[in-house]
């Protein structure tokens, strides 16, 4: 069932701890702790020349006890945060020491003993989600940026950890309200409805119906910020393709060969370029009869990833007196680009076999590069402010579909009760983005994808 987001300091929290920094080699450590008594696991565990309760927010030197009487764990710093002014909106502390295996672990146990339970993953930025600290979106946005792949994913994330989505909907929500709360005042006062009545709801519905449409529609442009985009190798046997991935990835990755067949399997590697993550793929040569029953296979794998592409990069060789004719029959031909590979074979590359590329030189590899850029619609000078991720527009969608429904209950002279209630489903969805409104199966799906001390 949907529940209102509970609002800052809801619930007395029990006291949770978890490693912040991953495990292994490495020079510093972060263990985390938020809760209640997050200040007398302190006392138990540290020792130093201030008390870092009694000057919280600065860093405090000194030594980690075993709550046991063991002795010393590590030399660590100490920093109290006192809530709601913290990250949780709890009391909270963070604990530096060195980094590795052991040190960490044995922080991690001392604060377990001394009353802490385990972190749940993304537990922490769960509670600064349920104490009113981050908005849905933004918790989201937390998960994204450690997850980000690219320089584009990371700056997306920033954003909308920023509260860019966020003040997006607030900009639509307040009309969208206003809207509704006079919409149902009608229903009490129904000798107030009148043609003039029915064309002013009719203009200002539509007016936010455009907004959330505009909203709907940034995900379909610029996807490609947020996820990246695949970028298939296909072709006959023996044009080009591993040596070309070889190329764009700038190492040998795929195993390259004179004899036609080599790549059995498809191979994949994640790139970046200018800044856009880009999933490159090398498959089996098709286009011919397979020889077994191994090559058959390998076939229909470079099928299926046909399918799955943002983008196919079609490579004819050079040598070819036309370009082998590629098997998407089924494939939008609007999504696959004709390359000519080994163009060092030729003296002088005559335009009608453009684009053309070497792996063997390089030539043509830049432009390349540019050209999908292109054709996958990035703009350097154009980056969106915000890229909805599946479950946000979803909301978003829902939200269009409700105002879509209003908009043509008016034109179809239905009563405003009608009306009301679309208005109302549609507030609905955009305040199930934000967090606003909120089941436990989302919640639980949302902070699911989190890691252990996030």
């Amino acid at each position: 069932m949907f529940q209102s987001a509970p609002q800052k300091n809801f619930y007395e929290p029990d006291l949770i701890a978890a490693p912040a920094t991953s495990s292994g080699p490495g020079a510093v450590s972060l263990t985390r702790l938020s809760g209640r008594g997050a200040d007398a696991v302190l006392q138990k565990i540290f020792s130093g020349s201030q008390n870092p309760v009694e000057r919280p927010r600065e860093m405090i030197f000194g030594r980690l006890l075993d709550p046991n009487g063991q002795g010393d764990i590590d030399s660590v710093l100490v920093v109290f945060f006192p809530g709601p002014n913290s990250f949780t909106g709890e009391d909270t502390a963070e604990i530096f020491g060195h980094g590795g295996s052991t040190v960490p672990r044995l922080i991690l146990e001392a604060a377990l003993a001394a009353g802490a339970r385990l972190a749940e993953p993304g537990e922490f930025t769960q509670r600064a989600f349920l104490n009113g600290k981050l908005s849905l979106d933004q918790a989201e946005a937390v998960a994204d940026l450690v997850a980000s792949q690219s320089e584009a994913e990371a700056s997306l994330a920033r954003r909308h950890l920023a509260g860019a989505l966020t003040r997006k909907i607030e900009e639509i929500l307040p009309t969208l309200v206003s809207l509704q709360a006079e919409m149902t005042a009608i229903l009490d006062f129904e000798e107030d409805w009148d043609e003039e009545r029915r064309l002013f709801f009719q203009d200002k519905i539509a007016a936010v119906g455009d907004k959330i449409a505009d909203l709907a529609s940034i995900r379909k442009n610029s996807r490609i910020f947020r996820d990246g985009f695949r970028l298939v190798l296909a072709g006959p046997p023996n044009a080009g393709k591993s040596s070309l991935f070889n190329a764009l990835l700038g190492r040998e990755r795929a195993l390259v060969s004179p004899r036609a067949g080599t790549t059995r399997d498809y191979l994949e590697a994640s790139l970046s370029w200018s800044g856009l993550r880009v999933e490159l793929v090398d498959t089996a040569g098709v286009g011919e009869a397979a020889s077994d029953e191994l090559e058959g296979l390998g076939q229909k794998m470079t099928l299926r990833e046909l399918e799955g592409a943002d983008l196919v990069i079609w490579l004819a060789p050079f040598d070819a007196p036309e370009p082998p004719e590629a098997p998407l029959s089924d494939f939008p031909q609007a999504k696959t680009l004709t390359v000519w590979s080994k163009a060092d074979l030729a003296g002088e590359v005559p335009q009608k076999r453009e684009p053309a590329v070497s792996a063997k030189t390089g030539l043509g590899l830049d432009k390349l590069k540019e050209l999908v850029l292109s054709l996958a619609g990035f703009r350097p000078d154009r980056h969106p402010e915000i890229v909805p991720n599946l479950r946000q527009q979803t909301a978003i969608e829902e939200c269009q579909e409700k105002m879509q429904a209003a908009q043509k209950a008016l034109e179809d002279f239905l009563p405003p009760d009608i009306v009301a209630l679309e208005l109302s489903q549609a507030t609905l969805s955009l305040n199930r983005l934000t967090g606003k409104i909120i089941t436990d199966e989302v919640l639980q799906e949302v902070f699911s994808r989190f890691c252990v001390g996030k």
